[in-house]
């Protein structure tokens, strides 16, 4: 008798599970079918005689979908989008924060780009299309203050050499990044080290309020940038970034505004540029451009 009730309950529970996985299947409801959008890549705007040049190195695409966000994406990218119909999407300009792939983050002075868009299932929208009125151009906010400007056109330069350095920074028009020249430092086994900050001090936001200085760059030596923060009796000099070198013109923001808000009694501050030549390199070529600081 043990054996027979075993038998009829072992045929039992597998009636049971035959049913529920089979049932599970009959209800399993079908898989939704995404939208897609594709972003090539961001663009910027300006208005060159306030804002400076146009260039940027824009790497990804921080995505909003009517407030919500999707997530963020390094471009060239199509993602999936689930959900159909109109929609609000706003896609802001994310950076690589001094130039480290690990810190990225939306970059804090350029606009969102913000429009309405038609969502269809298994359908891409390509947001470069600008036949279908879509745009991936940003601009600066309104308010962004552009506290200092060097671009090189002007032969009055505002980078002035520090007692430290034994070599200038030149204009040249042999290598530029845009416009007619960029600013030019040579350093050599009789001239090896270079130094220069900027001629004014500025007074900065603290408090954790954004400052950060952007520029292009060409070099095949490291460059060291960083601040000099002004007290009544004192300068104290803060090195913040080595930026390695590049064989190619490249675009890099660099985050100052911790350092600037952690000496918070400092009068003002200036900026400055420095290098040692590398024992690897028989002549240092270190090319700028496009320089700005900016904050609120």
């Amino acid at each position: 008798m043990i054996f027979i009730r075993q038998k009829y309950l072992s045929y039992y529970l597998f009636i049971c599970f035959i049913f529920i996985f089979s049932s599970c299947e009959i209800y399993n409801p079908s898989e939704e079918i995404p939208s897609y959008v594709h972003i090539d890549k961001i663009d910027v705007t300006t208005n060159f005689s306030v804002q400076g040049s146009n260039s940027d190195k824009i790497t990804d695409a921080w995505v909003y979908i009517d407030g919500d966000i999707i997530g963020a994406f390094e471009m060239p990218v199509t993602f999936p989008i689930l959900k159909q119909g109109k929609h609000s999407i706003s896609i802001k300009a994310g950076i690589k924060i001094n130039g480290i792939a690990a810190t990225r983050g939306i970059y804090p002075f350029y606009k969102p780009i913000v429009q309405d868009i038609n969502l269809i299932s298994n359908k891409v929208i390509d947001l470069s299309d600008t036949s279908a009125n879509y745009c991936t151009t940003t601009s600066y906010y309104d308010d962004v203050i552009f506290a200092w400007k060097e671009d090189f056109e002007d032969p009055g330069m505002t980078l002035g050499e520090t007692d430290n350095s034994d070599t200038i920074i030149n204009r040249t028009s042999d290598d530029v990044f845009e416009g007619s020249y960029s600013g030019v430092i040579h350093l050599d086994a009789e001239r090896p080290f270079f130094e220069a900050k900027t001629s004014d001090a500025f007074v900065l936001p603290k408090a954790g309020s954004y400052v950060f200085l952007e520029f292009d760059y060409k070099t095949n030596n490291k460059i060291n940038v960083g601040i000099f923060s002004n007290f009544f009796s004192q300068s104290i000099q803060h090195n913040i970034l080595i930026i390695n070198p590049t064989d190619k013109w490249n675009k890099i923001y660099i985050n100052l505004t911790d350092n600037v808000s952690e000496d918070y009694n400092a009068i003002d501050y200036n900026i400055f540029f420095g290098a040692q030549k590398q024992d690897d390199v028989s002549e240092a070529v270190i090319l700028l451009d496009n320089i700005k600081l900016v904050h609120y």
